[in-house]
Formats: structure tokens, C-alpha cells, sequence
């Protein structure tokens, strides 16, 4: 007998979703917008109520989020928003490398000409998007979370472009990591380079395959240690948060962390 999935609402496009995608596309919105920064602890309860389900399809959210890399199971600790490890991190880039490089020595060597124009001018905007977030007085979580969606659309071009759909799975999936990595802590690195986009778009557009892959390569890399120190000392101060919270106050933690923050 085929299982029937209990359909809550519909989402943005008007198609029906169990209670499972509706809590999981929550949840993942909130820490991709920085609402559940690395380190805030989950409670399913409280998530459960926020989103007026039960607590079952929460449960069965937070493990497709934990095997996605989002969030993180520990035992006698509960749930929180993952943080990355520097090993993680150097994994992912080291992934990244192997995998934009060689999508980048693909875009070069047969993207045909209407998706070369497209990138150009996706790096206009984005180079100027960047600009425009790093000159502005105040600091909005939504508009830079929309800058930062722009960037993984760029670099999403450039899998597209070679028609490789594992190719474009794992660059999409690396980056979905990157995105929550950066967007947490971006105020705190420095500045993109005025015509950073532009400039890898110039050679991927013009450059030869060899040109391209290198090109991608310096990119991928830049602040890569800069990103891992960072979580490091994240890492560190949360850590000696948790040891001065034991019992019962870590469970009013656990219960309050998420209050709010997803709506």
C-alpha cells in the first residue's frame, strides 16, 4: 500500500508539501538567513509550535538538515545549528577547488555564447551588489542574504553551463555550506575585491580551459584561512558557553534557543 504524506499548505510556486519539506524549507531558510546562527540550540517542542506542527515532521526535518550538514545531533547535548570544524571546512574547499575548477575548465572549453553573455552580466550585478552591501550605512540580514543567494546563482551558472548534473549537485551542495559559513560571520571578513566576479567571468568568457581552472582556483581559495580561523574561535567561545551551563539551565537554553527566530 502506497504511504500517504499528510499535505499541510502549499508553498511559494502553489504546489502542495508534507509537513516534513514545509518544516525543513523553515528551518533551512532561518539558518541560511543568519536567524539560527552556528551554535543556537534547537528544541523540536519549541520549533514544533513556532510552526504549529507537531513535533514528529520537525524531528524528521532536523535529520535531513543534519545529513545536509546544517544542523548537528549531539548526544546528552540535544540540537543546535552545526559548527563547522577547520577540518570541515578545509574539506569543503579542497571539494570545492576540485569541483569549480574543472566545472570552470568546462564553461571555458564549450559554454555556448549565450550563457558566457549571461555570466558576464550576472558578475556585473553581483560585483556591484557587494559593493553597494559594503557602502551601506546599516546592515540588513534580508538584503545581504539576497546578495549572497546572487553569488551561489553565479557560480550555479557555471555548473549549468556544462550540462553535468552531478557535476551541479555537489557545487550546489558545497555552496548551500559555504553560504551558511560566510553569511554568519560575512561582516567580519574583508572586503571582495571591487571587480572580483568580473574579473573571473573575463577569463572563463575569453580565457582558454587551462586559464579558466586556475582562475577559479585563486577564487575558491581567497579567505579560506581567514574563514577557518574565525570558526575556530566560534567554536572556542561556545564551547566554554556550554561548560558553564549544566543542568537544568542548559534545558531552558535548549528550550528558549529557537523562540522566534523563524518567524
Amino acid at each position: 500500500m502506497k504511504t500517504v504524506i499528510p499535505i499541510l499548505r502549499r508553498n511559494r510556486r502553489g504546489q502542495p508539501v508534507s509537513m516534513i519539506d514545509y518544516a525543513c524549507s523553515r528551518i533551512r531558510d532561518s539558518i541560511l538567513q543568519g536567524k539560527l546562527p552556528p551554535g543556537t540550540p534547537l528544541s523540536r517542542r519549541r520549533l514544533a509550535e513556532e510552526l504549529t506542527i507537531s513535533t514528529v515532521p520537525v524531528t524528521q526535518a532536523l535529520q535531513r538538515l543534519e545529513s545536509e550538514g546544517l544542523v548537528e545531533c549531539r548526544a546528552q547535548a540535544g540540537t543546535r545549528v552545526k559548527i563547522a570544524t577547520a577540518q570541515e571546512i578545509h574539506g569543503n574547499y579542497v571539494l570545492r577547488e576540485a569541483l569549480e575548477t574543472h566545472s570552470a575548465r568546462l564553461f571555458a572549453e564549450s559554454a555556448v555564447p549565450k550563457m558566457r553573455r549571461r555570466l558576464w552580466i550576472a558578475a556585473e550585478k553581483l560585483d556591484a551588489a557587494y559593493l553597494a552591501l559594503a557602502h551601506s550605512r546599516s546592515r540588513s540580514a534580508a538584503r545581504h542574504a539576497k546578495v549572497e543567494r546572487c553569488h551561489i546563482a553565479l557560480h550555479m551558472l557555471i555548473a549549468e553551463a556544462t550540462g553535468v548534473p552531478v557535476l551541479i549537485q555537489e557545487i550546489k551542495r558545497s555552496r548551500v555550506l559555504l553560504f551558511n559559513w560566510l553569511f554568519t560571520l560575512s561582516s567580519e571578513f574583508t572586503e571582495l575585491p571591487e571587480r572580483w566576479h568580473r574579473d573571473l567571468a573575463r577569463v572563463l568568457v575569453e580565457g582558454s580551459a587551462d586559464q579558466a581552472s586556475e582562475a577559479m582556483g585563486v577564487h575558491v581559495r581567497f579567505r579560506q584561512s581567514e574563514v577557518i580561523a574565525k570558526f575556530q574561535e566560534l567554536a572556542e567561545k561556545t564551547s566554554k558557553s556550554e561548560r558553564m551551563v549544566r543542568g537544568p539551565q542548559r534545558r531552558t537554553l535548549e528550550a528558549n534557543g529557537s523562540a522566534g527566530l523563524l518567524l
